[in-house]
């Protein structure tokens, strides 16, 4: 899995990884806050307005309207026109917040909108980019994950968390200003109970963000559990083992059930308690305000203007303790997206690297050596010249890094030491990009994509002809079975190809290979899996591909050798024999003992030495 570090130190990290991608929109977030403090200003004015009517057309005393309310008393209005202007201004302040509340909301809206789309891209696009040796150990439901419901979460706080925390915030603050301004001796007495009520809401928010981190990796992994069912139904439903998956993820689920039931309950419990300490604050304001009144050293619209805040004052409490699942979520969101784009790809353009040039071909292996871990050695001092033009068969048990050896030439890996040159060039001066695409591959899983046939093959060249592509088709033998189809190369293919047959599928990826016309050609073992006919078919449309290019081809079976000028064998990580099929044959060696074994496995074995005896047993 991505490499795991301390979620605590993480968090600050995280936020400040992404947040220059956040921060490219400061001019609406800049607008937006403005709008909110606005809109705080005048949300905390509007009990003022009762305030006035109780003051000065009830009890005919000082308004203390702030910032206006020396000319307010002295101003000769009467009692109706108090009153009248008092109910205008909560229009008109119901009005103007009504229009803020729209701005901003909007305004966070289209920025949590489009900064989702831009994270949701760059990390789609550094996905592809991470090296293979990054995505062999990764789970693929876990990095879809992480593509979608992760970034949900973040993009929920934008819109509606953001929203919530900030406008109550800033509306607490005003708030506590004013209350302090009108009597700060019962303010204090009214907000003595919250350094607590923050207290708690931190202490729970901690505890929910761990429950929910569980929560998100049982997640992850249920999803990579499901994909991984959902590509495997045929050999699922082959072997009868439904129920054997449902038990795993019913396991699966139930881990992460557990851990938002937990979420649930600190989050009930903070609800609880903030309701139980709001109601502390209002007790405190109903006797100090009624006994500060009877004394003479409040209003009565003082303690409307106090009551109606320590109302307002625990509500955005609540809601902003609300609001800590969605920063919760949001923040173990951004710390697992920000795992993926801090991992950089071991394979990688130098900073010296160029574009190649036309490559005529001609591949060296010098003394490579490659790990996959340090201590398993998969392949020791590999020395290799193919000549431009030049088809080559690897053969080899199973892990004897055939495979491997290939993967060096598009840089899927570079090897631990060594070089892979390209026409007498290391391919570690050459940028990827221009490398890869002069290289083609045939896959022994040939991988198609969801669309026609068309887009298939000509996935390698997006820019060809129609003419290009039936010729390409032509050539991979391909044309006349496509033609047969309903649609013709516009018929739609299932995903991963499901309704082709083996042979249909091996000739429309060598078709694409055809139409990239690249001089180096990678065969992995292309005929796999396919029947007597069909891999007649598939190798007589591999002769034509590899016509003219330099082809490396990974032979498990050894009827695909024939296509080759010249034969290796691995074994050990080192190349144990070489030459061409008779030579080999006549040498019975390791080569005549594996042939013996595909082309009569009933019979006795070519002559070995008695060691090449014991390995092979």
């Amino acid at each position: 899995m991505v490499s795991q570090f301390n979620f605590d130190r993480s968090e600050k990290g995280s936020i400040l990884y992404i947040l220059p991608l956040f921060l490219a929109h400061w001019r609406k977030i800049l607008l937006a806050l403005l709008t909110m403090v606005l809109d705080a200003a005048l949300a905390v004015m509007r009990p003022w307005p009762l305030k006035v009517v109780i003051d000065r057309v009830l009890s005919h005393k000082p308004s203390r309207v702030p910032l206006i309310h020396t000319w307010l008393d002295n101003a000769p209005f009467t009692k109706m026109q108090i009153l009248y202007g008092s109910c205008a201004a909560v229009l008109l302040i119901a009005v103007i917040t009504g229009l803020t509340a729209y701005c901003y909301t909007r305004l966070l809206g289209n920025v949590g909108q489009r900064f989702v789309f831009e994270l949701r891209r760059d990390l789609f696009a550094h996905m592809q980019r991470l090296s293979l040796r990054f995505h062999d150990t990764q789970k693929t439901g876990d990095l879809t994950n992480r593509l979608t419901s992760d970034i949900q979460s973040i993009q929920d706080f934008i819109v509606t968390g953001i929203i919530t925390f900030g406008s109550n915030t800033l509306l607490l603050v005003s708030m506590a200003l004013l209350m302090f301004w009108l009597n700060w001796r019962f303010a204090l007495a009214t907000l003595s109970v919250a350094p607590l009520m923050f207290w708690i809401v931190y202490r729970n928010k901690r505890l929910i963000k761990r429950a929910n981190r569980k929560a998100r990796a049982s997640t992850g992994l249920l999803a990579s559990l499901a994909q991984e069912t959902l590509a495997s139904i045929r050999i699922v439903q082959g072997l009868a083992q439904e129920d054997q998956l449902d038990e795993r993820f019913h396991v699966q689920s139930e881990s992460g059930l557990h851990a938002l039931l937990e979420s649930v309950r600190y989050q009930a419990r903070i609800a609880s308690v903030v309701d139980f300490l709001s109601a502390i604050g209002l007790t405190m304001v109903m006797w100090y305000g009624a006994k500060s009144v009877l004394d003479g050293r409040l209003t009565t619209g003082d303690v409307i203007i106090f009551f109606a805040y320590v109302n307002g004052f625990y509500s955005p409490m609540k809601a902003i303790s609300r609001s800590a699942n969605t920063f919760t979520k949001a923040s173990i969101a951004a710390e697992r997206i920000v795992e993926v784009l801090r991992h950089r790809s071991e394979v990688r353009d130098g900073k010296r690297a160029r574009r190649a040039p036309q490559f005529k071909g001609a591949i060296e292996f010098r003394d490579v050596s490659f790990e996959y871990e340090p201590g398993v050695i998969v392949l020791s001092h590999i020395n290799l010249r193919i000549a431009p033009g030049q088809k080559l068969a690897i053969v080899g048990a199973t892990g004897a890094g055939k495979s491997t050896l290939v993967s060096l030439v598009p840089r899927f890996y570079d090897p631990g030491a060594g070089a892979v040159l390209m026409d007498g060039e290391d391919i570690r001066n050459y940028s990827l990009r221009s490398l890869r695409e002069q290289i083609s591959l045939v896959l022994q899983d040939s991988l198609l994509l969801s669309g026609t046939i068309r887009d298939n093959i000509a996935f390698g060249r997006t820019d060809a002809s129609d003419e290009e592509i039936c010729a390409a088709a032509a050539t991979a033998n391909a044309d006349e079975f496509i033609r047969r189809l309903p649609q013709g190369y516009d018929t739609t293919v299932g995903e991963r190809g499901i309704t082709l047959s083996g042979g249909q599928k091996q000739r429309i990826a060598i078709a694409r290979a055809v139409l990239r016309n690249t001089p180096v050609l990678i065969l992995d073992e292309p005929t796999s899996g396919l029947d007597a006919n069909a891999e007649r078919t598939v190798m007589n449309a591999l002769e034509h591909a590899a016509a003219g290019r330099t082809t490396l081809v990974i032979a498990h079976r050894l009827s695909t050798v024939r296509l080759a000028d010249r034969i290796i064998v691995l074994d050990g990580a080192r190349i144990v024999e070489e030459g061409s099929h008779e030579e080999l044959l006549a040498r019975k060696g390791r080569y005549a003992h594996l042939h013996q074994l595909q082309v009569s496995p009933y019979k006795s074995p070519v002559l070995i030495t008695s060691g090449e005896s014991r390995e092979l047993q």
